[in-house]
């Protein structure tokens, strides 16, 4: 299946130093195939650290947390992020979007 991920914003290595401290961002994924004709898909990323915290405060206002189409990466890097969908599509995630 053909794919690519949009990204939030043309970035720059300084750029994705502040998101990978930020702990976060927004991506959408494009893909063409599959059992499917194609379709996009947006993500919200995280690191671990990050949606502990995000998690936290939602329980603390919400009393609960319902996120959908959430991707948990080690740090948000472009090189993490390709890696989980590029895996993900392999195992045809995609497919059932």
């Amino acid at each position: 299946m053909e794919y690519r991920i949009e990204w939030p914003a043309p970035m720059d290595e300084s750029d994705w130093a502040m998101q990978a401290i930020k702990g976060w961002t927004d991506v959408t994924v494009v893909w063409e195939g599959g059992r499917r004709e194609g379709g996009r898909r947006k993500a919200e990323v995280y690191d671990p650290v990050r949606l502990a915290q995000s998690v936290g405060e939602l329980m603390h206002h919400y009393g609960y947390v319902a996120v959908k189409h959430l991707l948990v990466v080690p740090r948000v890097t472009p090189e993490n992020i390709e890696s989980a969908v590029s895996e993900l599509v392999d195992k045809h995630f995609f497919d059932h979007a």
